[in-house]
């Protein structure tokens, strides 16, 4: 039965337009009229202004959620889903452009071209903090865009490069430019769907279909006949205006949060605040809070998904810079091994929604099982056993080969299911930029390690870099079972607690901007406990 809706009068939270200052201490309208508590919102979360408008549920209907997570859906996804895909095209464009001649144009020797790959991750590497803290302090939608116009400028002069050493200065800005996009689209998913929402949606959101754009370009590039510019140089031009462009649509219309967002209404902001609740990590916070920078650096969960992030994109790291030339080792032509990369992404995008949608239906039919891990352990086995295929088969076995190459980006699901579940354990806005943060530096650290496993002399075959993808997977396997333990662990430890003491829920931890591992008792001196971790 939908529940009956107040007046209007009595729920409609403040006007944003009259948003409080930092530090002002507001008394709120309750969700019966009159003044509720007060809020000091220096120390709380941005939503406090609108988290009691309805006291976890109580004034809205079924139906006015699934309108609005339908409005939220066709508004926030497509373009956390070019944020992705835009990012993944452009930073392997030197691998498409090495097709057309660029190692030879620009007098690559020996491994110059692993570093080529490796170099973007230490710009990332370099700003992986800054740039959280960038995050946390300025608007995000606002700081994502500008990142992505100054990464479209500076990918079309990466066009304009006439040695090795401007192509590695190009490459490194690059990746320092892209580190806070995927740690942003992390935080607005937060921000915005429950737990169980946002494992549909980082499947959604994180494909591998970058390469159903760079195969046709690289195709249609083969095409052109001029003596004024090299073939690769037009590739860098195409893809960096096209990201350039799509950084002024980001900067239009993405919201920073739910509270600034201008397409909705004032009622459906404290919904969408509102539904959040349960997930009792809070919407956004500007206040650096160092207990819970030091609690991130402590927690033994993060350092497990830090080296699981590492093993996981190994494969990332040596196939996406070296699959093309490894399809034109196997004697195909340029502009075939450039349509020869689409299966990759489609491998990819495959893995990502096979082990999402699984964690997805898991969670809405199966609620009281814990299956995410099952998922990333089910994407970890089929991508080593391709690799164990690429490793094997002779380099006459031309159909076989290509089809393990393949397989082996089966990887994407698994890691994509454990950014998930950084974002669905990790509490405290602080904690979350700066956990964020850590994922992407063992993001970056396996990305310029990887590279390096691909010795120029073992082309095509490059027994050693498949060597270490099927290590890498076999890590992998290790790791998350560790943390699956650990996670199940200190849920049991908790739930014994709640059993001693008779816990109650306690509405106000919501948007206290507590971690997962304050939020264990409110107040301290009770057994009120609320965060359970998933895996």
């Amino acid at each position: 039965m939908e529940k009956v809706e107040p007046t209007m009068s009595t729920v409609q939270p403040a006007d944003a337009k009259s948003s409080t200052e930092v530090g002002q201490v507001i008394d709120l309208p309750g969700p019966t009229g009159g003044k509720h508590h007060q809020h000091d919102l220096t120390k709380e979360d941005i939503a406090a202004e609108l988290a009691d408008v309805f006291e976890g549920g109580d004034g809205y209907t079924a139906r006015e959620v699934w309108r609005l997570r339908w409005k939220l859906d066709l508004r926030l996804i497509p373009i956390l889903w070019f944020n992705v895909l835009l990012p993944a095209m452009d930073k392997v464009s030197h691998a498409t452009a090495a097709l057309y001649g660029l190692k030879t144009d620009l007098n690559l020797v020996g491994n110059q071209y692993s570093w080529i790959g490796s170099i973007f991750y230490f710009g990332y590497l370099v700003w992986c903090f800054p740039s959280g803290s960038l995050l946390q302090k300025l608007p995000i939608a606002k700081t994502m865009s500008v990142a992505m116009m100054l990464w479209g400028i500076l990918l079309i002069g990466s066009g304009f490069v006439k040695t090795f050493s401007q192509l590695m200065a190009c490459r490194f800005l690059l990746g320092l430019l892209e580190a806070p996009i995927v740690p942003g689209n992390m935080l607005i998913l937060s921000m915005w769907y429950t737990r169980p929402e946002q494992a549909l949606r980082y499947g959604l959101m994180y494909t591998g279909l970058s390469t159903c754009f760079t195969g046709p370009i690289g195709y249609a590039i083969g095409a052109i006949k001029t003596t004024h510019f090299h073939i690769w140089q037009s590739f860098f031009w195409i893809c960096g205006s096209m990201t350039f462009a799509y950084g002024i649509v980001v900067g239009i219309f993405l919201p920073d949060n739910p509270v600034s967002a201008k397409f909705l209404k004032e009622r459906e902001k404290a919904i969408a605040i509102d539904r959040v609740r349960v997930n009792q990590t809070g919407i956004e916070n500007k206040t650096f809070k160092k207990e819970q920078f030091i609690e991130a650096l402590l927690d033994i969960r993060v350092w497990l998904m830090f080296l699981f992030n590492i093993w996981i994109s190994i494969p990332n790291g040596g196939l996406t810079n070296f699959s093309p030339l490894i399809v034109k080792g196997l004697g195909y032509s340029s502009r075939r091994a450039a349509l020869l990369t689409i299966p990759n992404g489609v491998v990819q995008t495959f893995s990502s929604y096979i082990c999402n949608g699984g964690v997805f239906l898991a969670a809405k039919y199966l609620p009281q099982y814990h299956l995410r891990g099952v998922a990333v352990m089910f994407g970890i086995i089929v991508g080593m056993i391709a690799a164990v295929f690429l490793y094997t088969l002779p380099l006459t076995s031309y159909h076989s080969r290509l089809a393990a190459m393949y397989m082996s980006f089966f990887y994407l699901g698994p890691y994509i299911v454990c950014l998930s579940l950084v974002g669905a354990n990790t509490a405290g806005h602080t904690k979350k930029v700066t956990v964020n943060a850590m994922m992407f530096i063992s993001y970056c650290v396996s990305n310029i390690i990887s590279p390096q496993f691909f010795i120029a002399d073992q082309a095509p075959l490059y027994p050693l870099g498949t060597g270490a993808i099927l290590g890498s997977y076999g890590l992998s396997l290790i790791t998350i079972a560790v943390y699956m333990f650990l996670c199940y662990w200190e849920n049991k430890r908790r739930d014994a607690r709640d059993a001693a003491a008779g816990a109650v829920v306690h509405p106000d931890t919501d948007f206290k901007d507590l971690t997962d591992k304050q939020n264990l008792a409110f107040p301290s001196d009770s057994a009120q406990q609320h965060f359970r971790y998933v895996w």
